[in-house]
């Protein structure tokens, strides 16, 4: 566990800063933004459509709109990619697999790599979910926390799924760039994909980015339920495909 937390000190190190300067840049100028809203009200009123930009003057809708809706949830996927990668392409590409196994079983160096990845990433997921909250109570400004934790169950899961593919991927490749390019592509066409109707559940944008909670219906469950349903699947065919690899 020790050498999978060092192998991915610099990915979960470059995600937190990364995602700290979006919050920072976001939280502390919502009245500048609004302040260039009203200068430029006619060019917003033409581009917003249907956005209640009004609301914005609002603490809880301009962070839940803005930080979960857009800024961080948008890379969620691309988190879950990060951080699931080169956990076993880069092994294969490096040939440092054949001297793991030497000393581990497939079952430990699979479970090792795959609950570390995982546990880095729930922290750094579930922190930047109570960020708001965190930030709100020490700026003295009154929050309603409760969609936050909403959030971070689809954020929480949103990121796993995209994860439990790209693990997969890993554990293919002997590369590490088809993994990345793959996962990225999928991303991309699941989501324009998702754009038709009838095809919309592949779109995970919607979920992760909170659209049932945003108008007021909570955490979707049905999707939350097939996401985790999905992901586990992926993390068990990785690991089958993983044990009869030959290295």
């Amino acid at each position: 566990m020790i050498k999978e937390l060092y192998d991915m000190r610099v990915r979960s190190l470059a995600i937190l800063v990364v995602c700290l300067v979006l919050f920072f840049t976001l939280a502390p100028f919502q009245g500048k933004l609004l302040g260039l809203m009203e200068e430029y009200k006619d060019i917003v009123k033409k581009y917003a459509g249907s956005f209640p930009v009004e609301k914005l003057k609002e603490w809880d809708f301009y962070i839940y709109s803005q930080w979960f809706g857009k800024n961080l949830g948008q890379i969620i996927p691309i988190i879950g990619v990060l951080f699931a990668f080169p956990l076993f392409s880069r092994e294969y590409e490096n040939g440092t697999m054949e001297f793991l196994l030497v000393r581990k079983s497939r079952r430990y160096v699979f479970l090792s790599k795959t609950l570390t990845a995982i546990f880095v990433m729930t922290i750094e997921l579930a922190f930047f979910s109570i960020l708001p909250v965190i930030y709100s109570s020490i700026a003295g400004k009154d929050f309603e926390s409760v969609y936050s934790y909403q959030y971070m169950v689809h954020i929480l899961v949103g990121g796993l799924f995209w994860f439990s593919i790209t693990l997969l991927f890993s554990t293919i490749f002997e590369d590490q760039v088809r993994p990345l390019l793959l996962s990225l592509g999928l991303i991309a066409i699941t989501t324009v994909v998702g754009l038709i109707k009838p095809l919309r559940f592949l779109n995970t944008y919607r979920y992760i980015l909170g659209s049932s909670i945003m108008r007021g219906e909570g955490i979707n469950v049905s999707y939350t339920v097939f996401l985790s349903i999905m992901s586990l699947v992926f993390i068990l065919t990785s690991y089958l495909v993983f044990k009869e690899k030959d290295i």
